[in-house]
């Protein structure tokens, strides 16, 4: 893949043929000068003069990005005198001039191009037309057109970049789509930057219940209690990186990685540590009730308990590098580093715990009208 072939209109061709007849073209192979001359696009087709400075945008390899925008500047004496390429990254890349009238085009993730055409200015000496049409809008820029124009192989439909000559204007340009349709994208390798099992950061108790109950002092025995606590808890696990949105909800992004979870420490207390069960997900979200209950337990005239039911909660993000796969229908892949992170919130399972609240005060509104989770079942005589 990736041969580039170069379109170059002959004058003294096109000055022996009818002016609505299509400009000649000769091609020739290019050199292979830079990353734009072999890769995952198809062959490609550049149109225009051979002046100017060579550039070459394709970012898929290192970073990952591809082409989300164009802003084209032009007018109807030179043909296009600009184009602004926009990265999926948000970055923007600048050649040619601002000199003319602007226009733009913007693809929302996932869409494609499904046509394209470039003509030249009819002199062979630079771009002239821009013809774009994807699954969601047309894109015409440019002068009047001279001919029929080139119609470009848009593969797939995804831009990965593009390449040509540019100074004053955009002398000849070539659009390079990725050759194959993706079948999916697998993220993995994945590498904290500082590396959170074994940390206890951000975790804390997270209470369900707390109550305190006790016996009036001028009771004429002992009084027996429950206490329960049970509470419905979102946990979730999110890994956020760029290509989640890159390529569009179209194809499956499965994550090659365990998830992490909140344990018990053997030295005591709670840490980070890599989750027993695993989703190829890139965002769970789950549910679960955690529920514990302590007792009965006996009180004294005169006494009193302070009841807690809690689980730990962990909430952290976590920064990483990641390695991203793509995989092709024809079963070539794509594979390029990338930053992201993991937000994380989980749950241990509940704790009880009960100590002596042994303050000689009246109890009589704790039996009476028994705190929350509290159930008082049996006093003495």
């Amino acid at each position: 893949m990736g041969l580039i072939m170069k379109a170059l209109a002959s004058m003294a061709a096109l000055s022996s043929l009818a002016s609505t007849a299509a400009l000649p073209v000769d091609t020739k192979q290019l050199v292979k000068r830079d990353a734009c001359a072999d890769g995952p696009h198809g062959n490609v087709l550049e149109v225009g003069g051979s002046t100017g400075d060579h550039f070459c945008e394709i970012r898929i390899a290192s970073s990952g990005e591809i082409i989300t925008g164009l802003e084209v500047w032009s007018d109807n004496d030179n043909g296009i005198r600009g184009i602004l390429f926009t990265w999926s990254g948000g970055q923007g890349m600048m050649h040619g001039t601002q000199n003319g009238d602007s226009k733009s085009i913007t693809f929302a993730p996932g869409e494609k191009v499904q046509a394209a055409t470039l003509w030249g200015d009819g002199t062979a000496k630079q771009l002239g037309h821009i013809y774009l049409k994807t699954d969601k809008q047309e894109f015409d820029v440019g002068k009047d057109k001279p001919n029929d124009g080139y119609q470009i192989d848009v593969g797939s439909g995804l831009l990965l970049g593009a390449s040509g000559n540019n100074g004053a204007s955009i002398d000849s340009l070539a659009l390079l789509f990725l050759a194959t349709e993706i079948s999916s994208v697998t993220i993995g390798g994945i590498k904290f930057d500082s590396d959170p099992t074994g940390s206890s950061d951000n975790i804390a108790p997270s209470y369900l219940i707390q109550s305190t109950m006790g016996n009036p002092s001028g009771s004429h025995g002992n009084v027996s209690f429950t206490v329960l606590g049970s509470e419905a808890v979102a946990q979730s696990t999110t890994w956020e990186q760029s290509t989640t949105g890159t390529f569009g909800m179209k194809y499956s992004v499965e994550m090659d990685a365990a998830p992490l979870g909140v344990g018990a420490k053997v030295t005591g207390g709670y840490e980070w540590s890599v989750a027993h069960t695993s989703s190829k997900a890139t965002t769970t979200t789950d549910t679960i009730t955690i529920t514990q209950s302590a007792g009965p337990i006996s009180i004294a005239p005169g006494f009193g308990k302070s009841c807690k039911i809690f689980a730990q909660k962990g909430t952290g993000t976590f920064p990483y590098s990641s390695t991203v796969t793509v995989n092709l229908v024809d079963g070539t892949t794509l594979s390029y580093q990338e930053p992201g992170k993991l937000v994380s919130v989980q749950y241990t399972q509940a704790y009880a715990s009960c100590d002596d609240a042994n303050n000689p005060i009246d109890w009589t509104s704790t039996t009476n009208n028994p705190p929350p989770g509290v159930q008082i079942v049996g006093t003495g005589n």
